[in-house]
């Protein structure tokens, strides 16, 4: 029963947000169940992997997944990747994992912070497509994806530029022209 309720949830949200991103409704949906699919791949691909000495972010748009956080070891990192890639659905891997010790609490919640900062101004800039970009930020790192026009995400990274407390920017978008 559950999961029939997430399902109604899920499509009622995407019919509603449809009209604000150029992908499909079905490709929305999709994403909606590969990112739990694919971390459950990665904590089931190595016991560290789904620990506390790993902390791993999954996120998809448009079958395109990144995965960003800390792992203690490369190969746990290369294992995350090929994990990630076994996924139905998945179209690219993005692995940006650094070989860390996990970050804080602070630390993470710093980053969503910075996360809200980031999509406040992008909502408030008109030539930015705030609904079309999803923003993830990962030990100050701010990874943007989306489905966009180059001027837009000349026009994002600007934004981002701006924001007190980034350390770097990542373009993972999927360009339109």
């Amino acid at each position: 029963m559950k999961r029939s309720a997430l399902i109604i949830a899920t499509l009622t949200a995407s019919l509603m947000l449809g009209g604000c991103s150029n992908r499909s409704i079905g490709h929305s949906i999709d994403d909606q169940f590969i990112e739990p699919d694919v971390a459950e791949k990665i904590r089931q691909a190595h016991p560290d992997l789904g620990s506390n000495s790993s902390h791993v972010v999954v996120t998809t748009y448009n079958g395109v997944t990144l995965l960003a956080g800390q792992t203690p070891r490369n190969d746990l990192k290369q294992l995350a990747e090929k994990a990630a890639r076994s996924v139905q659905g998945v179209t690219k891997v993005h692995n940006e994992l650094q070989v860390l010790t996990p970050t804080s609490l602070l630390a993470r919640s710093n980053d969503s912070l910075l996360t809200t900062k980031i999509k406040t101004k992008m909502l408030a800039d008109t030539s930015v497509p705030a609904s079309k970009i999803k923003v993830v930020t990962e030990n100050g790192i701010v990874y943007l994806m989306g489905l966009i026009t180059r001027q837009e995400a000349n026009s994002a990274v600007n934004l981002v530029q701006g924001v007190s407390g980034v350390q770097r920017i990542v373009k993972l978008f999927q360009y339109t022209d």
